[in-house]
């Protein structure tokens, strides 16, 4: 595409042509920049893209979008926006040629439940349909090949490479996870969304949107873009969500909902319901796979699967890593690793459990949380009876000891029994030492994270599940 086509295409401010170079690749990372590259210069929360035109264009960046006032270079095309943001969706939209209105495009979003949702769609489309993407906190998967993301939910110009080589690889059905974050800096602005998924809501990035309105309407802005729109209803911003978009369609327990779950019965590790008169098994027994799995059958049964087929596939679907994830071993006790990082979430594991055995959480908190999620957390573990163990996670720029202690004094306030151990792999070892035969040890919140933020953002290499598995042979 040439220079002045683009101008035709979109919203600018002003521009200075001075080159002829033919555009074609577009990011906001001057480390990306490729020869003849764009670069858009985005002002985001914790670094400015401004400074870095330098960079980019050193890099091999010829034409460069900005909002800021910037000194110019000879040789570079400059296009001034009011909002660089939106502006990289748009032409990385017209650059990729809109490939997301090729495909079939969910979208799943809410504080729990996403990557285990979209998962489960994934699994289904395509065991149902032959093949499927799925773009999320685990990596993108394009078919069965696997790479990495840097965000849960990348940006716009990743994204549109993403369903051009899905497209490619003849694959038109793709989910993808709707982080707060991503929809709020209109990272999947463009997109056409087919389905859009809420799972719930529930305290968490505050220290971001400041609000719980703010968050929730953060949240929304999937549905807004979404031709249909699916919602737990059960939930009590799902029940709000409702109430915005009436012609949703409904998923849960209450007795209103257009896909609900009854007859529900936990066996030893499975869980059996019916829908629609029709027979369900899943592989859990956790409360909240329930609402994950609804939203899933829901989606592909509006896709034009049968109940059928889904309930004959979803029985063989064995679940995802570090989700409700049992942990062999010959000690008679049941070892669980879980993602789970929010009081909701805690909550929802919790409860969960069998009441008649001992449940112990060997936990930290990121150091990005403010005092009162850490109370909150703290406060889950007290009010249910879990032993908690209380150790190191991401701490970043702050201290263990100040998380630490804010989280203590979460449990305090309901008298809540506990233990402070720094060292991770300790915990744990303390954790299944004190347990007998039968007693749950809930393993939360790093789940497939390979590493640990242990000094501001700088990564040290870390798995649970092999921290785990020493913490075992330990004994």
């Amino acid at each position: 595409m040439i220079f002045e086509n683009l101008l035709e295409k979109i919203e600018y401010v002003e521009y200075k042509k001075q080159n002829n170079i033919e555009l074609q690749n577009i990011t906001n990372n001057s480390k990306n920049i490729k020869e003849n590259d764009i670069f858009v210069a985005v002002a985001g929360n914790l670094s400015d893209g401004h400074k870095y035109i330098a960079n980019a264009i050193e890099n091999g960046a010829k034409t460069v979008v900005y909002q800021n006032n910037i000194d110019f270079e000879d040789g570079i095309n400059y296009i001034r926006v009011s909002d660089s943001r939106k502006t990289l969706s748009v032409i990385s939209n017209i650059l990729e040629d809109y490939p997301s209105e090729k495909m079939t495009v969910i979208g799943v979003t809410g504080t729990n439940g996403k990557t285990t949702t979209a998962t489960t769609i994934y699994y289904l489309m395509k065991e149902i349909y032959g093949s499927a993407t799925n773009i999320g906190t685990d990596g993108t998967f394009i078919g069965d090949k696997r790479t990495d993301n840097s965000n849960t939910t990348p940006d716009i110009y990743l994204l549109n490479k993403i369903f051009n080589e899905s497209l490619e690889n003849g694959i038109d059905r793709v989910v993808l996870e709707a982080s707060s974050h991503g929809l709020y800096q209109n990272r999947l602005m463009g997109i056409d969304f087919d389905y859009g998924i809420f799972t719930n809501l529930s305290t968490e990035h505050l220290d971001y949107h400041k609000t719980m309105d703010n968050y929730f309407d953060a949240k929304m802005i999937l549905l807004e873009n979404s031709k249909n729109k699916l919602i737990n209803i059960d939930d009590p911003y799902g029940k709000k969500a409702k109430e915005r978009f009436i012609d949703a369609i409904s998923f849960g327990l209450d007795e209103n909902a257009d896909y609900r779950a009854i007859d529900i019965k936990k066996n030893e590790t499975t869980t059996d319901f019916k829908l629609k008169g029709v027979d369900f098994t899943i592989n859990s027994i956790a409360d909240y796979e329930i609402y994950n799995k609804l939203a899933a059958i829901a989606t592909l049964n509006l896709m034009g699967a049968s109940l059928e087929e889904i309930s004959s596939k979803l029985k063989e679907f064995k679940g995802i890593p570090s989700r409700f994830q049992y942990v062999e071993n010959d000690l008679g006790k049941n070892i669980i690793i879980d993602f789970a990082h929010t009081p909701r979430a805690f909550e929802a594991i919790f409860k969960s459990i069998p009441k008649d055995v001992k449940t112990i959480a060997v936990f930290g908190i990121n150091g990005d949380r403010n005092a009162e999620f850490r109370r909150l957390i703290g406060n889950a573990c007290a009010k249910n009876d879990v032993f908690a163990v209380v150790t190191t996670d991401d701490p970043k720029f702050e201290t263990y000891e100040k998380i630490r202690d804010e989280i203590v004094l979460g449990i305090k306030e309901y008298d809540g029994e506990y233990k402070t151990i720094k060292d991770r792999k300790e915990a744990m070892i303390y954790a299944i030492s004190k347990a007998n035969k039968g007693d749950y040890i809930l393993m939360l919140g790093k789940g497939e994270e390979h590493f640990l933020k242990l000094n501001g953002n700088e990564k040290t290499p870390y798995n649970e599940y092999e921290t785990v598995l020493e913490a075992i042979a330990a004994q």
